[in-house]
């Protein structure tokens, strides 16, 4: 292990501090005795802060923290609080400016010392895409072996929580040997693209042997029936779990009820891969009614994904037509393996995500039950069909990465040379389809290797190439031959020319200068600057053209950087930034972290979440394409959805699985990111909404203001869920403590708009009340079960600005913050900044961030303005 990695923290925690004057200026001192002290002191401490205490010591960094504090208390007038005597404004300003510009001296000689942003390694997200880039594998999933990133102001991008351990370096090391291995080339020739077709209801053959039928146990269950275009076969039947009968006519299709949950599986198919690559997934299916006694039409669009159960997969979503078929089909990067420990889960299957996750109606042969008894959604498929591998270039690109041309051929041992450690193949599964051709364990396959004529010239000349790239700079020739020196050594002691490389490699993508963003003190040059771009906008190491404009020393020209900026943001690649920003800037990455009560949402299904990610990462690509104004943020006048999202939303006429841009009625909650499900899901718990959590996260957030953190002695409000006490009545107890009163007056306005939105982002006007509202026959039924919760008190969303204007719903709170546009572009580009520089905004950032957003303010602070005027800024192109 190379304990070099270790070495920049070293050094950066040894630098000597600087010396500033202990003591406060004589009218700030003057000033705090007449208006501050008496409630800070060491005998009072109210709030833990002792004035007389204090030190003035500037360059000690808690002690500028705690300054800047007192600073922006006085300044927003929250001190001295409103029931003591408030000194007149002429004679806070002089106090206030003096005290600026010492902690802006202060601030800016800590910036020269240090720079703004320290060095810091590469997060997950970074570390996994700059591995895919470099080695040409799109779909390479290396991030979820390593440990969870630290987060600091909101952003897992800053030094400070980006810690380096024993712990990161060996899963680094695992993670760099499962993506080489993935990258070889597995066999000398491309491997033949198969293409398969089946029907799920029909036996499965495979080497004489008839196996069960996919979806026997559902249609037993009454979750699935045979259909004859858009009727139901009344001879389809299942007689025992794992065989089904049709007499005529035959069925030209199975309908399924029931989605595909945790709880329920209904095995679809019995494909799998049988090597890793990319394939094509086909289905002939549409969407149909059923009325609880028979197939009816319906005008409601179907969804049908693809993915593997016991490994999380998801491997993409098609939108089904109604009542009439229609071939659908994604591309998709399948992995071979699996064996047959859990066979059923192990194989790629259909999930109905557009049904709903009713019960079983019967279990054993009931001929008397037809199916559902209510009045439910299906989805019909005729057949199911796999094509692939799929190849564009053999060897794959991922091989030429590490090999270039160099040919590659089978190993014999007459060869006479070292054999080369084969990719290592996860055990296939002999029950699959297609045939796995080259045998359960892979044993059927060829050895093979990489011929090189002129080993260590041709690993100089490989090197040269991969480290000019991972490095993201040119490499010096001493690095190069430090490298090719470990080749030859491997050669030298019998390892095969493709071992000797990997070695190299490893070394390579383990080292700082691949896992560290380095930068230079002061103005950035030109290649630091093509990183900080590209990890910025496209989270990984820059592309060819970026790196040619920094050799030549043009990317720092403005109208080149300009030029390159608009170039990225037209890249698919952008949406990383817009899919990482969003999901640490509004927390989407937490969406998942609680799931609504079954009991309490019963309607909400798995699907909904990724309806409610896609609206927001759409939206967000509209505002930042079309340059849309600041104020779109919180407000706008229309919206992105699918069929399920407006249907959550309360909003007719859009049909189909997709994504689309929607008019939003007049008057509509909805329109812009306060008031998306995405948001108020990741702000709620499984059963409760809290107006503290999304009061605090529209001041953090839309406003820029983070929250103090509550007292020790705070206590917690706990929800009620029998619905006996509203939230406002608990938090009104909760502020009788003074302390915890002059927080909540700044947040819990805010908090109180949006709790017009349940827990799933629902719109509602009356809480909701763990039980029934009736008996077992009288209470209301939804997907075959009885609800479970009541209709409780009524939805009290009005609430009042920190500054006292009143508003009666969110949709005068949102008119209230859209008409403050400069005040959310500061807090947008504050976060813009913090989250493309690795560093947060200090005080000697601030009047940088006030000459960025004037700049935009005559295209309303567009959304794309203010991007492009953060990275021409000086605080993008320092250290």
């Amino acid at each position: 292990m190379r304990l070099t990695v270790l070495a920049p923290f070293l050094f950066l925690s040894s630098l000597p501090a600087a010396q500033s004057a202990a003591n406060p200026a004589p009218a700030l001192k003057t000033f705090l005795e007449q208006h501050c002290v008496e409630c800070h002191d060491a005998e009072t401490k109210k709030g833990e802060l002792d004035l007389t205490a204090l030190s003035f010591q500037l360059d000690d960094a808690k002690a500028l923290s705690a300054w800047v504090k007192v600073h922006d208390r006085v300044q927003s007038g929250e001190m001295p609080p409103a029931k003591k005597s408030r000194p007149a404004a002429s004679e806070t300003d002089p106090v206030l400016k003096s005290l600026a510009t010492e902690l802006r001296h202060a601030d800016a000689a800590r910036e020269q010392r240090d720079g703004r942003s320290r060095l810091r390694r590469l997060n997950r997200v970074e570390f996994e895409n700059s591995i895919r880039d470099l080695l040409s594998m799109p779909a390479l999933k290396v991030k979820d072996s390593l440990p969870e990133d630290g987060k600091s102001h909101g952003f897992d991008r800053l030094s400070g929580a980006l810690d380096i351990s024993f712990v990161h370096m060996e899963s680094y090391l695992a993670a760099v040997d499962k993506a080489l291995n993935a990258a070889l080339c597995p066999t000398p020739e491309a491997p033949p693209t198969l293409k398969y077709r089946y029907k799920p209801w029909e036996p499965v053959h495979h080497k004489g042997t008839q196996c069960e039928g996919s979806v026997s146990q559902a249609v037993r269950n009454k979750t699935a029936i045979g259909l004859v275009g858009m009727k139901r076969d009344e001879t389809f039947f299942a007689d025992t779990p794992y065989h089904i009968t049709d007499e005529e006519p035959k069925a030209t299709a199975v309908g399924l009820f029931r989605h595909e949950d945790a709880d329920y599986r209904t095995t679809m198919t019995k494909v799998q891969p049988y090597v890793t690559g990319w394939y094509k997934l086909r289905v002939s299916g549409y969407s149909f009614g059923w009325n609880g006694k028979q197939v009816v039409p319906t005008d409601r669009h179907g969804a049908l994904g693809w993915g593997v159960y016991q490994k999380g997969e998801h491997h993409g979503t098609v939108d089904l037509p109604p009542n009439k078929a229609a071939v659908r089909e994604v591309t998709a990067w399948l992995e071979r393996g699996g064996g047959m420990n859990h066979p059923h889960d192990d194989f790629i299957r259909i999930i109905g995500a557009s049904l709903e996750n009713v019960r079983d109606y019967a279990h054993g042969p009931n001929k008397d039950v037809l199916g559902p008894m209510w009045n439910v959604p299906g989805i019909a498929v005729e057949w199911i069909e796999i094509e692939g591998p799929l190849h564009d270039q053999w060897p794959p690109a991922s091989h030429r990465a590490l090999f270039g041309d160099l040919p590659v051929k089978v190993w014999t041992p007459e060869l006479g040379i070292p054999k080369p450690t084969q990719q290592i193949w996860p055990r296939g599964n002999p029950r699959s389809e297609p045939a796995d051709i080259y045998g359960e364990r892979g044993q059927h396959r060829p050895i093979v290797y990489v011929e090189s004529k002129n080993p260590v010239t041709d690993a100089e000349r490989l090197l040269r190439t991969f480290l000019r790239k991972a490095f993201r700079r040119p490499v010096l020739d001493a690095e190069v031959a430090e490298y090719t020196a470990k080749v030859k050594a491997r050669l030298d002691a019998g390892a095969a020319f493709e071992d000797a490389m990997r070695t190299a490699y490893r070394e390579a993508l383990t080292s700082p200068e691949f896992l560290f963003i380095r930068e230079p003190a002061g103005k950035l040059d030109d290649h630091a600057l093509a990183s900080r771009l590209s990890y910025f906008l496209w989270n990984t190491l820059p592309d060819e053209e970026l790196s040619k404009l920094a050799d030549e020393k043009k990317l720092s020209r403005p109208d080149v950087l300009l030029a390159q900026t608009k170039r990225m943001l037209t890249d698919k690649r952008s949406q990383r930034f817009v899919e990482d920003f969003l999901g640490q800037w509004l927390m989407l990455r937490e969406i998942g972290a609680t799931q609504p009560d079954r009991k309490m949402y019963p309607e909400f299904m798995p699907w909904l979440q990724d309806a409610m990610l896609l609206e927001a990462r759409a939206y967000f690509t509209d505002l930042l394409k079309n340059d849309l104004g600041i104020s779109t943020l919180v407000q706008s006048d229309f919206a992105y959805l699918n069929e399920p999202l407006a249907r959550l939303y309360g909003i007719d006429g859009v049909r189909g699985w997709d994504i689309q841009r929607v008019t939003l009625p007049k008057h509509s909650p909805r329109g812009g990111f306060l008031t998306m499900a995405a948001v108020m899901k990741t702000t709620a718990n499984g059963t409760t909404t809290s107006p503290v959590k999304r009061g605090a996260f529209v001041m953090e957030k839309v406003l820029g203001i983070v929250p103090s953190p509550p007292p020790a002695d705070a206590g917690t409000v706990e929800p009620d869920t029998r619905g006996t006490t509203t939230i406002r009545e608990q938090l009104d107890k909760h502020k009788r403590n003074a302390t915890c009163a002059a927080c909540h007056q700044k947040m819990d306005g805010y908090g109180f708009a949006l709790e017009s939105f349940d827990v799933m982002g629902g719109w509602r006007e009356q809480y909701r009340a763990a039980g029934s509202a009736g008996d077992s026959k009288t209470r209301p039924v939804l997907h075959g079960r009885g609800i479970e919760y009541h209709a409780a008190a009524p939805v009290d969303c009005s609430g009042a600005m920190p500054d006292g204007r009143a508003f009666k719903d969110v949709n005068e709170l949102r008119s209230i913050l859209a008409s403050q546009p400069e005040r959310l572009a500061h807090a947008f580009a504050s976060h813009l900044i913090t989250y493309a520089t690795g560093a947060d905004i200090s005080f000697a950032d601030r009047d940088r961030v006030d000459s960025i957003v004037a700049k935009t303010r005559s295209s309303n602070y567009g959304v794309q303005s203010l991007l492009l005027e953060v990275i021409q800024s000086e605080l993008f192109g320092m250290k």
